[in-house]
């Protein structure tokens, strides 16, 4: 038997057998999987070459793979090198060698498992008497099994293996109907087979089948060998699986793998012709390859899958994804599979018989057919509104369901007709197949059998058991059942009904009562008049079946009694759930009639500010609930929070329920003679956990959650108010009074209070009914207007003080005018410049004629507004009036008064005059007295009196100056006082004598005899040169009297005597003489020399030291030298013991910050020099260790000031991000180490705030480790944020264009997404804010100009702050490219000026430029760009029409934009028309920004350049003015973007460059940030920027980018380089700088250049290469 063929030899494969004949020498092209050695059918058995390699596999599963590369070892395979086939044609030798069952191929047990290969046959083990083996007959089976022949047996059906695969049929194909001897309908298939396989068929699982490969033995999985229909042409040439042209073939394949999902197999032929082909799966073919297509041949929904479109060598895999339907397993039964695929085939083709059927009745017409009659439909529309809620279906809703009704009922009637007709005439008809009906089975008989039945035994068994066998138990049921029907008819747990409008807590006490009353009634009075009428009843039976006095347990268990009070039981506990079911139904109705109208209300509602006084919800019946409203710092609110209506109308309808639960049970109470132990037991109630409570509860909780959004809506139109209710009038006074306002501006202040107050109090209603609540408004509507009139009187009563302050003022200078005017002059200067001052008086008073003026107009506006001046106001608007004139008579009294003042000076003037002449002649006599003394031992007594003769001309000389002027003052003649200079002149030489000979004689006396440790040497040389000068100068002027020449003489000889002697008492009086300085000199003058009390100078120059003046001299040097060093020393260290830190508190961190100042600094600067200075001097021996402790001090001091202040910067800086929770959980390991540094941190703190003295505290060198420590700790902290901070910004790479602290800011407020508001701008072109809603939900963003955009999908701000971030861009390209795609479809419907005004500015522009490249692309394929010229011209004056009304602020915005765009598209079309353009491709119109949509995507073409719209939400902003100049710019740019290069811009300055590359970015809505450049810039801070750009997909412009220095120009160049090439590579990520990134294609870099400018760097070759240059020149 042919058990190890390749396959079995029947018609079907002899395709198959035709080309495995093919030269299989042939290799594939590499592809880039791994290589995969494949098996040929006689590669390995015969080759010319058999070390050449074998054919790489494409995309070979993993499980074929493994069989291969098991197959191709070396020891498994026939080496081809023992033959020697030189000269032998071993094709031609293959193609004439004949295969039949001895000769074969190659052996598929090398391939295939023998299982997979023999058939399976299902027998029993059980073998029935006289038939054959099992054994004999499971092998005759198999070799039955191997002689059928698929196609063969599909034939025997009937089956056309043409006709198994749908096909497209031609439009205009003409189909023959009822050919005799044929199939009347030969219709062509066009359904898929497999939908009516029938999987009833399938003998094993898929998973079973594919075991079947599994070799136990190597472990691996090998293929099935099968047969499949596929068609008979390679992969590479199918464009559609249903073209009529394929022809599908069975052929023999290999079976690798299931797909459960979609439920195919995947084959490999054995002919290896085709690429891998899914047959079931679309293709995802790319624009231009379906237009390709397109080109060749139609194509339909089932279309190539992917990779089938590129072309392969020959020598490729067939590899296919195929149905079970169209596969045949070697092993099962084949005549079971062609059964399968003829019943499939079968159901195919009633199917489509049917449905074209359905689809003649479907096209018959309705006309004539008739409707049912209006009674028929009257009685249909009764019938369905039986139930309460169907009564209140509108009529509307009716109507379309009747429409549907008579339709359904006309096709009926069509259906009738046709099955009529073609059943009249089969033979005609015989191409129709009617669909197969399915009869009801009528029963086979009619009647029902009644078995025998014995009344009077069951009569007995009933009489036995029943309790209305007896008048009193009877009687009790009836009382019974009245009592429980009165509590049906006449209690309610809820009151149902509330007759007027409530408070929420009277609405609770309320429900609370009912609900107690009701209880009470149960529990009491309806069990007692229970158990006390049973008893009633029963008392006179006695013993019995109803014994109430029974005692015994057990046989009250068996009386009657017990079955009738365990029927008052249920009787009860029926009531009790009839009671608590009516009450809650009747207040969940009245609770839900009551929010009736609002019950349809949606989240988001937003009530018409402009309409508060009207509601359209109101209910049918009374409001329920009474609330006030009000408006605190919160905002609008009410007084009953929202949480409370829910909790309180829940809470009574729990209470109704649970107070139930604890009605006791009567049966105690009524058998009170049998002993009941435990506690009693309770009626069953109703319990909350009932389906039917669950729902009205539910009911209940969405009727009050839906009332309360047009309730919190009403509280919201209020917002407006909140600033009025909140204005504190004193901070408002203050604010207006902050400037200085006129008195029109307080008047229209005032008058726009009370135009306020009058529409709010038309505008806000006294009380309004939103569903179920009675809003009360009044108080509010009063509490407003007063808040208005209270804002009226304060402007009143602060124009009233300003009035009164400047009637004040004014006064205050009237009468600082009459008080002066009234002053008594005491001198004749006083009185000249009193008259002098009195005449400017009228003046004045004409200036404050206006100032009266305007005060009056105060008080006028004052009275306009009938505000009641004060008494004192009063008094002071009047009394300013009368000021004037009053001044102007006291003008007049003064006058008088200053003529009598006058001749009263001018007497006393006469007599001051000759006192003073008097005095002159007693001094000139004094002066010439002095020259008669001649005695210097009268020195010091002449002396004095020449001071007091000094004294007295002094006097003489000030008082001959006043009286001179008051002369002149007085018109009296002036008097001459010459002799008075004379006498000054002639005493001065006298003073000058006897004031230094006093001089002289004291000081010497000093200087000789007081203690040397007294004398001040450092005066006594100045002292002795000025008393010298005197001298000399007194011996000259005196040489006419020799005696007091000769006094001159005696003193100037005794100085010369003294001046040598001055040296040696300034070198004993050195600064700095210490005591080792003295024994020093003591040993040079070899005689003890001490700075004691005795030691006078003269003593000095008894003991001769006068010779040693110059060993003196030099220790005098010596002693100054160190004195000042020790000075210096001494002197900074005084000035650092007043210095301290300024130790402040720091927020509430418990702890401190220390204020260092610059001062600090720059002194311990110029200390530490003056220090290191000292040690360098020759004089430091004595101060050496003082120095260097000093000098270290200040260095440690240095060192911890540095140190510490580095430490502060980075806690200050790290404090507040690590006070957050959020930062700390997702930082761990940094926290632990910024805690201990903040423990050390604090520990440094608190003692400075302890010892504050700088100079104390910082020489230490432990503090110095400390801060040293914690500045260790602060860099790890810091480095670890800073690569957190990077994993933050690649998740969500617009993080980049925030600077750390602003990320931070975000990072660590996670748990408030708030807080991102302040930096979306930063993130995204124009995105300032987005809505957050009561539940934190993201449903709105709003631009810079506040243009609202509702995000098409809800956002939830949840997990990591990126993650939702990115989410937000997401949805905000999404929702743009939806807002663009309805707006565009909208254009059509809509009127272009009601269209512009309803979109968003950015997709009017966007639609609008859409449209315009549409209509001149068909105005210039249609040769009408004239007509459509003028059509521009109208549209552009609806624009200015527009613009000249009322428009909204966005929607003008919106026009401002559009007319640029649409004046520059007028432009262009005007050029057009000039250079006589006709053709869509000429260069004039594609080197434009056209806009197309295609692809559901909005495109952007320049040229050859396609960009894709970037959907980035740009607001409502202006647009650039497009010039010549900008389009070719454009033009460059956008070439740039498509050979992917950058831009560079270059110009001077006021060009546009940075402003056209912008716009640039506007028109492609790309993120375009905008970064100057300087010379500060380093290549890391680039690296960052360009980091974010690229992931971002953002375009960046570098302004004055020729500013960055050479160097880091040089490796900006391989920056931009990188993620250049990365682009041209279509790569999805890079590595930059290091690290992987992800790429956005849209991202581009434009640099901007001032060429020729100071400072401006010239690009390297290397980067200019990677621009392309623009330049922007304006000539004129």
């Amino acid at each position: 038997m042919p058990q190890e063929n390749g396959y079995r030899s029947t018609p079907s494969s002899s395709h198959l057998r035709n080309n495995v004949s093919q030269n299989d020498n042939e290799t594939d092209k590499i592809s880039t999987n791994r290589e995969v050695r494949e098996r040929g059918y006689y590669s390995e058995l015969a080759t010319i070459n058999p070390d050449s390699k074998f054919e790489v596999a494409r995309q070979a599963p993993v499980a074929h793979d493994d069989v291969l590369r098991q197959t191709f070892r070396l020891s498994n395979t026939a080496r081809a090198s023992v033959f020697d086939l030189q000269g032998i044609d071993v094709a031609q030798l293959l193609a004439n060698s004949r295969q039949g069952e001895v000769t074969t191929e190659f052996k598929r047990s090398d391939v295939y498992l023998e299982k997979t290969i023999e058939p399976k046959v299902f027998m029993p083990f059980y073998t029935a008497p006289y038939t054959l083996p099992r054994k004999v007959e499971i092998e005759r089976r198999k070799r039955l099994y191997l002689s059928l022949d698929l196609p063969t047996l599909l034939k025997e059906r009937n089956i056309d293996t043409n006709k198994l695969m749908p096909k497209h049929i031609p439009a205009d194909k003409i189909v023959t109907l009822n050919i005799p001897n044929e199939d009347p309908a030969p219709f062509d298939p066009f359904l898929p087979l497999h939908y009516f396989d029938d999987t009833d068929y399938e003998i094993w699982t898929p998973e079973s089948w594919l075991a079947l490969g599994h070799d136990s033995i190597t472990g691996l999985n090998k293929p099935l060998p099968g047969i499949a229909l596929l068609p008979d042409v390679p992969a590479s040439e199918i464009y559609d699986i249903k073209d009529s042209n394929l022809h599908f073939n069975w052929r023999n394949v290999s079976i690798h793998d299931y797909d459960l999902e979609k439920q195919l197999w995947l084959v490999t032929t054995d002919d290896r012709e085709h690429n891998v082909f899914d047959m079931y799966r679309p293709a995802k073919q790319s624009r231009k390859q379906t237009e390709a297509i397109e080109g060749k041949r139609q194509t339909s929904e089932n279309s190539v899958a992917n990779g089938t479109s590129s072309h392969h060598s020959s020598g490729s895999h067939g590899r296919y994804w195929v149905p079970r339907i169209q596969l045949h397993f070697l092993a099962e039964d084949p005549r079971i599979f062609a059964d399968r695929v003829a019943k499939a085939y079968r159901d195919r083709k009633r199917i489509e018989a049917e449905l074209r059927s359905a689809l003649f009745i479907d096209c018959m017409p309705i006309d004539g057919i008739g409707k049912l009659d209006d009674e028929r439909i009257k009685r249909m529309i009764e019938l369905t509104k039986t139930s309460a809620i169907s009564k209140t279906v509108k009529d509307e809703y009716v109507t379309p369901i009747v429409e549907e009704v008579n339709l359904d009922y006309a096709r009926t009637m069509n259906s009738m007709i046709f099955e009529e007709v073609t059943q009249s005439d089969p033979i005609s008809f015989a191409f129709i197949t009617l669909p197969i009906k399915q009869r009801r089975i009528i029963p086979r008989t009619g009647c029902v059998d009644i078995p025998e039945y014995s009344f009077n035994e069951v009569f007995d068994q009933f009489k036995f058991i029943s309790l209305l066998t007896s008048k009193p138990a009877i009687d009790a049921l009836k009382l019974v059942r009245t009592e429980c029907d009165y509590v049906i008819s006449n209690l309610s747990l809820l009151q149902k009904t509330i007759p007027k409008h409530v408070k929420l807590d009277e609405f609770e006490s309320m429900q609370f009562n009912q609900t107690s009353t009701t209880h009470m009634y149960l529990t009491d009075t309806w069990k007692n008049n229970l158990r006390q009428g049973i008893k009633t009843k029963f008392i006179d039976v006695g013993r019995g079946w109803y014994n109430i006095n029974e005692s015994d347990f057990h046989i009250y268990q068996v009386s009657k009694l017990k079955k009738f009070i365990e029927r008052v039981k249920f009787m009860m506990q029926d009531t009790l759930r009839f009671l608590v079911q009516d009450s809650c139904q009747n207040y969940v109705r009245m609770i839900t009639d009551a929010c009736s109208p609002v019950l349809n209300m949606k989240e988001g509602f937003k009530w018409p500010q402009n309409d508060l006084i009207n509601s359209p919800y109101k209910p049918p019946k009374n409001p329920l609930f009474h609330l006030d409203i009000i408006i605190d710092q919160v905002g609008p609110r009410y007084v009953t929070s929202y949480e409370s209506f829910s909790n309180t109308i829940l809470g009574a309808f729990d209470r109704a329920i649970t107070q139930t639960q604890a009605i006791p049970q009567i049966e105690k109470d009524i058998m009170e003679n049998i002993f009941w132990g435990g506690e009693m037991l309770k009626l069953e109630s109703v319990a909350l956990q009932e389906n039917k409570v669950i729902e009205w509860r539910e009911t209940l909780q969405k009727a009050v959650q839906a009332s309360l959004i047009p309730l919190k809506a009403y509280a919201e139109a209020y917002e407006s108010y909140v600033p009025l209710m909140n204005l504190n009038t004193d901070h408002y006074i203050k604010d207006f009074e902050k400037t200085e306002k006129s008195i029109e501006e307080y008047r229209n202040e005032m008058l726009m209070h009370v135009r306020e107050k009058d529409k709010l109090e038309k505008n806000i209603p006294v009380s309004i009914v939103i569903g179920p609540y009675y809003i009360f408004a009044q108080k509010l509507r009063e509490a407003l207007s007063n808040k208005r009139k209270l804002l009226i009187e304060a402007l009143l009563l602060s124009q009233t003080r300003k009035a009164r302050t400047k009637t004040e003022e004014l006064n205050d200078t009237f009468r600082d005018i009459q008080r002066k005017l009234f002053e008594k002059a005491s001198t004749a200067e006083d009185l000249a410049e009193h008259r002098e001052w009195m005449k400017s008086v009228p003046e004045q008073l004409d200036d404050k004629k206006d100032d009266i003026h305007k005060v009056l107009e105060e008080f006028a506006m004052l009275d306009e507004f009938c505000y009641n001046l004060s008494n004192e106001d009063f008094a002071f608007k009047y009394g300013l009036l009368a000021w004037p004139w009053k001044i102007r008579t006291m003008l007049e009294q003064v006058e008088e008064q200053h003529k009598e003042d006058e001749e009263r000076f001018k007497k006393l003037q006469v007599l001051d005059t000759a006192t003073l002449n008097d005095k002159m002649d007693q001094l000139t006599m004094s002066v010439a007295g002095l020259s008669g003394h001649t005695s210097i031992e009268r020195a010091h007594e002449v002396a004095n009196e020449c001071r007091k003769l000094n004294k007295a001309l002094k006097e003489c000389q000030e008082a001959a100056l006043t009286y001179n002027n008051r002369e002149r003052l007085l018109g009296l003649p002036v008097t001459n006082y010459e002799k008075l200079a004379k006498l000054v002149k002639d005493f001065e030489p006298y003073r000058i004598l006897w004031s230094t000979a006093s001089d002289w004689l004291r000081s010497h006396d000093s200087w000789m005899n007081d203690p040397i440790i007294s004398v001040n040497a450092e005066d006594i040389e100045k002292n002795v040169t000025e008393m010298y000068k005197n001298m000399h100068k007194s011996i000259k002027t005196f040489t006419d009297n020799e005696g007091i020449q000769q006094i001159a003489l005696t003193v100037k000889s005794q100085i010369e005597d003294f001046k040598p002697s001055i040296p040696l008492i300034q070198a004993l009086r050195a600064p700095g003489m210490r005591n080792r300085h003295w024994e020093e000199l003591s040993e040079l003058v070899k005689m003890p020399v001490r700075p004691k009390k005795e030691l006078t100078f003269s003593k000095c120059l008894e003991m001769g030291l006068q010779k040693y003046i110059d060993m003196i001299s030099k220790v005098a040097e010596k002693a100054g030298k160190e004195f000042s060093i020790e000075q210096q020393l001494d002197k900074m260290e005084s000035e650092w013991k007043s210095v301290r830190f300024d130790v402040l508190p720091y927020k509430q961190t418990g702890t401190f910050i220390i204020k260092a100042s610059e001062e600090i600094s720059q002194m311990l600067d110029d200390h530490i020099v003056a220090t290191q200075s000292m040690s360098f001097s020759p004089f430091k021996k004595a101060f050496e260790e003082r120095i260097a402790a000093w000098e270290n001090k200040l260095k440690i001091t240095q060192e911890v000031l540095d140190e510490w202040l580095a430490c502060q910067r980075s806690w200050l800086y790290l404090e507040p991000i690590f006070s957050s929770e959020d930062i700390i959980r997702q930082l761990p390991v940094e926290s632990k180490r910024y805690q201990t540094m903040e423990r050390i941190w604090r520990k440094v703190m608190k003692q400075a705030k302890d010892n504050p003295e700088v100079i104390s505290l910082c020489p230490e060198a432990r503090l110095r480790d400390n801060l040293r420590e914690a500045n260790k700790l602060l860099e790890q902290v810091q480095k670890g944020l800073s690569e957190y901070l990077e994993t933050k910004r690649m998740a969500f790479p617009r993080f980049y264009f925030l600077s750390d602290d602003e990320l931070l800011q975000i990072l660590s407020q996670t748990k408030d997404p708030k807080a991102v508001q302040p930096h979306l701008r930063k993130c995204f072109e124009n995105i300032t804010k987005v809505k957050f809603e009561d539940d934190m939900r993201i449903s709105k963003m709003y631009s810079a100009e506040q243009e609202e955009v509702d995000f098409r999908k809800d956002i939830y701000p949840i997990g990591n702050v990126e993650d939702w971030m990115c989410e937000i861009e997401r949805v905000m390209r999404e929702t743009l490219r939806q807002i663009i795609r309805d707006a565009l479809e909208d254009y059509v419907t809509r009127p272009r000026k009601k269209w512009v005004q309803y979109w968003p500015g950015q997709v009017v522009v966007a639609g609008s430029q859409t449209f315009w490249t549409k209509q001149v692309s068909e105005a210039l394929q249609k040769r009408e760009i004239q007509k459509y010229h003028k059509q521009q011209l109208n549209e552009l004056d609806e624009l200015r029409d527009l613009v000249r009304g009322e428009l909204t602020d966005n929607a003008r915005e919106t026009l401002k934009a559009l007319i640029v765009i649409e004046v520059h598209a007028r432009d262009v079309v005007i050029n057009l028309i000039e250079e006589k353009v006709m053709d869509v491709n000429d260069f004039e119109w594609i080197s434009q920004l056209r806009y197309y949509w295609n692809e559901d995507h909005l495109y952007i073409r320049a040229v050859n350049a396609e960009f894709r719209y970037g959907y980035e939400y740009l607001g409502n902003t202006p647009r650039l003015v497009i010039t010549p100049l900008t389009d070719r710019c454009y033009l460059t740019l956008t070439g740039a973007l498509h050979l992917k290069f950058g831009g560079a811009p270059a110009g001077p300055a006021g060009t546009g460059k940075t402003e056209t590359t912008k716009d640039l970015a506007k028109a492609m809505a790309v993120q375009c940030v905008v970064f100057n450049c300087s010379d500060q810039l380093d290549f890391m801070a680039m690296a960052k920027f360009f980091c974010g750009l690229a992931s971002a997909g953002s375009v960046a412009c570098l302004d004055e980018f020729n500013r960055i220095e050479i160097e880091v120009l040089s490796v900006v160049a391989n920056q931009i380089a990188t993620i250049l090439r990365a682009l041209r590579l279509r790569a999805e990520r890079f590595m930059f700088e290091g690290k992987e990134i992800v790429l956005k294609a849209s991202c581009a870099v434009f640099i901007t250049m001032n060429p020729g400018y100071a400072g401006r760097t010239e690009l390297p070759d290397n980067l200019k290469a990677l621009f392309r240059p623009v330049g922007k020149y304006n000539y004129r």
